[in-house]
């Protein structure tokens, strides 16, 4: 009898079973409730709706702990909740159901629970709430099985939300040594997007000690945690393991962390690691930045992996004496990058010629020094300034300000040429005594900072005098970076030379605080703060500049005692000073001093935004920008978009939506979404935030997203929303082929038909002339990197370059600040020699065309008119010819014969023929022309090719890279198997006794332009003969 009511309960449809069940549960008897919920677990999801009306009464026996069947009631109760949506409720059931929870199921249920196991375990691990056993329990199930399926990604990201360090560790052990490497990475690059930073470093420290445990460590990723850590100690003590090791790849990987570093651009690291590099000692065994090892349970007191050994034979001293020479400002990295810039410059000459002739009429000083700063961009790094020297009469006409800009834009044009720069700005820098160019002057000491920017000034300084000839002597043994110490003090000696001149004081703080960038030097904050205390707008302005560039990423805490009285006094100064300018310089020399603070800089960041003076609150977005660049904090991003729709002051809410650029760059594809709306926001200003807000953030990309975002923008009714569109478009479509973008060619078309139009204003002419030269920036060869390569450091210069360039809404010379965030995109191969093999090659598994340059511009020919022979009838033929025979026959009755028989007949003949074929061809125009037809075939040949192999160097853009892969069967294969193909990269050679192929890096010319005519060969010259020396020798020329 039960087996039939068995079966036909099975049967029934599910409200049946349900009713049946439902109403066995109110009996007495606990062996017909447990029944009954059997009944129920195996059809719950079918019959819920009808069992939700008794879950109380289910519930009520999940609690009951003397019943049986109290876990199977738990099981049922939480399925019950979890098909009603109430999901907290389910896992609350689902904790007490024992066995009957099974989360390996692959199904929606179980999916959700784990989910919300999660949620829970992380938000209680956080708030350092006691977590439930229970819970707990589960957790580790799902730990357990992560590991069992070799999903330790998983687990690693679980323990990472819920900063469980100790979980962490157990999922990076639990690896097998073989995949523990690649899971390193991984957790690293986890590690970068975590927006608690203190948590960010515990785990950091936590990778170098398991990355030293391994046989055979990752360098590369060693060096970036150090780096992260700041634990200047440990990188010496890995760099000096390296050169003291024997093996000559060791010996390599050396030199590719040196690279390494420089490429990050952290010159206060590299300045610690270089100052204590190569002393014959052992450096100490405790790291300052990393005492603390009690918060991640370490028992190791050091996380190097072994002890730096003593440097002491001539063989290991040459090698760290070239690690000193990579790290050193102004040494081959600098070089490369010099050599490369000219020797692969791409820059169009015509482009600067069309634009310079289409402003020509216009008599308008804001577009003649537009097209002198275009030109600054096109060119800059590259040593060319021939455009400059032929067109020196259409320089003159710059004055006053315009010929400050003028001037330094030729320091953009020699970025990083530090050798020689005291050499190439000689005809413009003051030279004692009254100045006769203040403007010429200033600009040229602001030239001179840009052509050291963010060198550090690194070593002891040469003695410069800026009363006499400037002059640094070119040896080497003064030490390493001291060409860019001597600038610093050249520029330190005209500021205090200057005589209140403005020109000269405004160009001497802006140079001093980009050469001595980030040093933190306090003579020169001394120096600088003076004249600011002079209460003068345009110098003041400048001077709070240079604090700030002086201070960059110094922070406002304990650590850093001068920059936290720096950011106080220049606070103070704000409220005090009653000059807009000044004011707009102290908040932004605040913003750029708390660089990459992150949380540490809130309080700073809270007193900005709270101010009633709207400089002060503008001031408060950048500093909101810098001190999160990079993190995508969503508690940033909130407040940036709260100050852009709430702030009543229009310069306000333009700099909150610009610096959602800075905070996002790393996440690019988020941008164009987050700012839509505000893009089509009634306020220009926001608008035009929104345009500087996506090319900041997804410069060099092309993305699609963006480009249609900006386009309605370009024909906006406001003529400076045009010139943001203009400036953005520049700046997503850099380094973009016709192929890959073809959006480029109309994009060009488009700037040159605004430029010589006379129709539009002169904003839109500006942001049109601008976007041509950040379009073709650095000879075509730089993009914008806000991060290294490897994309794990924020780089500061770059971040604080381009939050100043954004200040040329206010100053036009702040737009030179744009060359300080270029970075060239270089592949170059070096052997140990640091020579450029020829036969290293790179793989790019894809169509030549794809990253070509682009065409340059072909000059137009006159064509000039030939005369058209004037076509003869056939009637006058024929007449021609009869006259011509009654005049033979006369001749022949004269007895006069002046033709043959032949040739009577002939000539009439041929001129007829002749003739009417030129006629023929004229008639039908069937005329020949010059005009060479360029073949296609070549265009269509590389568009077809699938594949192609790069030189050494040759440009690898950032899209690609991706595209682009090492062969590992050549003889030059790179030291460092985990590198990316871009960047410098070190290589081994696997046939040395092959000859070599390499070549020296090569420098480049001082006046950047090497077309003059090679000195003849020696010749013999005889002097002409003559009667009197017909016997003379001959003198050999030399």
């Amino acid at each position: 009898m039960t087996a039939q009511v068995m079966m036909s309960s099975q049967q029934a449809p599910p409200m049946a079973v349900a009713g049946g069940a439902i109403a066995m549960l109110e009996e007495s008897n606990p062996e017909i409730k447990a029944f009954a919920l059997k009944k129920l677990y195996t059809r719950i999801d079918e019959c819920w709706a009808e069992a939700a009306n008794a879950v109380a009464l289910i519930e009520e026996l999940s609690e009951d702990m003397s019943f049986a069947g109290h876990e199977l009631a738990a099981a049922v109760a939480s399925k019950i909740f979890f098909h009603l949506e109430e999901y907290n409720e389910s896992l609350r059931l689902a904790l007490g159901a024992g066995s009957y929870l099974d989360l390996s199921a692959r199904d929606e249920y179980a999916d959700t629970l784990v989910s919300r196991c999660f949620d829970e375990y992380v938000r209680a691990s956080v708030q350092g709430e006691s977590l439930d056993p229970r819970l707990e329990s589960i957790v580790e199930r799902i730990f357990a099985r992560c590991y069992e399926e070799g999903a330790y990604e998983h687990a690693v990201g679980v323990a990472m939300e819920a900063q469980r360090l100790d979980k962490l560790r157990d999922a990076l052990m639990n690896c097998p040594p073989s995949k523990r490497g690649k899971l390193l990475q991984y957790t690293l690059e986890a590690a970068e997007t975590f927006s608690h930073r203190d948590f960010r470093s515990k785990v950091t420290r936590l990778l170098v000690e398991l990355e030293s445990s391994l046989d055979a460590p990752d360098y590369v990723l060693l060096c970036h945690c150090l780096q992260a850590l700041n634990a200047a100690d440990d990188m010496i003590n890995t760099l000096s393991n390296l050169v003291a090791s024997p093996d000559s790849k060791d010996e390599l990987l050396a030199y590719q962390l040196a690279f390494l570093l420089v490429e990050s651009g952290n010159q206060k690291f590299i300045h610690d690691v270089v100052d204590r590099l190569g002393s014959n000692r052992t450096p100490t065994q405790e790291s300052p930045t990393i005492q603390n090892q009690d918060d991640i349970e370490m028992t190791d007191a050091h996380i190097s992996p072994t002890n730096s050994p003593i440097i002491e034979t001539p063989e290991q001293l040459a090698k760290l004496q070239k690690v000193r020479s990579i790290l050193d400002v102004e040494g081959i990295y600098s070089e490369l990058q010099l050599n490369f810039l000219f020797e692969k410059s791409q820059a169009d000459v015509l482009v600067v010629k069309q634009l310079k002739e289409a402003v020509d009429g216009n008599r308008n000083s804001v577009l003649h020094n537009a097209v002198v700063i275009a030109h600054g961009f096109m060119n800059a790094g590259t040593t060319n300034t021939s455009f400059l020297s032929e067109n020196l009469e259409w320089m003159g006409k710059a004055s006053n300000w315009a010929k400050f800009t003028a001037t330094a834009s030729i320091g953009v044009v020699h970025m990083g040429h530090i050798a020689q720069s005291i050499q190439l700005l000689q005809p413009y820098l003051p030279n004692g005594g009254v100045s006769s160019s203040p403007y010429s002057e200033g600009g040229a000491l602001y030239a001179l900072g840009l052509v050291h920017a963010n060198r550090g000034g690194l070593g002891l300084a040469s003695s410069v005098s800026v009363s006499g000839e400037a002059n640094i002597e070119e040896n080497d043994s003064v030490g390493p970076g001291s060409k860019s110490k001597a600038a610093i003090e050249y520029l330190s000696d005209a500021l205090r030379n200057a005589s209140n001149v403005e020109p000269l004081q405004h160009g001497a703080c802006l140079g001093m605080g980009l050469a001595a960038m980030g040093t933190g030097d306090e003579r020169l904050y001394e120096e600088l703060k003076t004249i600011l205390f002079f209460d003068s707008a345009v110098a003041g302005e400048a001077a709070a500049y240079g604090i700030g560039l002086l201070l960059a990423g110094h922070g406002c805490s304990d650590e850093s005692p001068l920059a936290q009285a720096a950011v106080t006094e220049l606070l103070n100064y704000a409220r005090e000073t009653a000059h807009e300018k000044i004011i707009r310089g102290l908040v932004l020399a605040v913003a750029i001093i708390v660089f990459g603070q992150e949380e540490a800089a809130d309080s700073v960041i809270e007193q900005l935004c709270r101010d009633r003076d709207a400089i002060v609150r503008y001031g408060g977005t950048y500093a909101i920008g810098l001190a999160y660049a990079g993190t995508a904090n969503n508690t940033a991003v909130r407040r940036l978009l709260h100050v852009a729709v709430s702030d009543v002051n229009d310069d306000v809410r333009r700099a909150a939506v610009t610096n959602l650029g800075f905070l996002l760059f790393r996440q690019p594809e988020k941008v164009p979404t987050l700012v839509s709306l505000l893009a089509e926001s009634f306020n220009p200003h926001v608008r035009y935030g929104a345009c500087l807000a996506v090319g900041i953030a997804c410069a060099g990309s092309g993305d699609t997203a963006a480009l249609a975002l900006i386009e309605p923008m370009l024909s906006d009714q406001v003529d400076f929303v045009r010139q943001g569109a203009l400036l953005a478009s520049a700046l997503l479509y850099m380094q973009q082929s016709e192929f890959a973008a073809p959006g480029v060619k109309p994009f060009r078309e488009k700037i040159a038909s605004i430029v010589k139009d006379k129709y539009p204003s002169t904003l839109t002419k500006l942001g049109a002339i601008l976007a041509a030269g950040v379009l073709d920036a650095g000879g075509r060869n730089c993009s914008i990197e806000l991060q290294t390569k490897s994309g794990g450091f924020t780089k500061p210069a770059a971040c604080i370059g381009l939050s100043l360039w954004c200040q040329h809404w206010f100053w036009y010379p702040m737009h030179h600040f744009f060359s300080l965030a270029l970075t060239p995109s270089m592949l170059v191969g070096l052997n140990k020699n640091f020579k450029l093999p020829a036969s290293f090659q790179v793989h790019c598994a894809t169509s030549p065309a794809h990253f070509a340059y682009p065409p340059k511009l072909k000059t137009k020919k006159e064509v000039k008119k030939e005369r058209v022979v004037t076509a003869i009838l056939s009637t006058t033929l024929k007449q021609q010819a009869r006259d011509k025979a009654k005049l033979a026959e006369k001749e022949a009755k004269e007895g006069i014969q002046n033709t043959t028989d032949e040739e009577k007949a002939s000539q009439p003949m041929d001129t007829e023929e002749s003739s009417t074929a030129l006629a023929d061809n004229c008639s039908s125009g069937a005329v020949e022309t010059n005009t060479a037809v360029v073949p296609s075939a070549d265009k269509s040949a590389r568009r077809s090719q699938k594949s192609y192999s790069l030189t050494n160097p040759s440009r690898v853009t950032k899209a690609q890279q991706r595209f682009c892969s090492f062969d590992l069967g050549l003889r030059y294969v790179p030291a460092a198997s985990t590198l990316k193909p871009s960047g410098v990269v070190m290589l081994i050679d696997r046939q040395p006794e092959e000859p070599d192929d390499s070549t020296p890096i090569l420098a480049p010319p001082v006046n950047g332009n090497d077309d003059e005519a090679p000195m003849p060969e020696p010749f013999e010259w005889t002097p002409p003969s003559s009667s009197s020396s017909s016997s003379a020798p001959s003198a050999m020329v030399d």
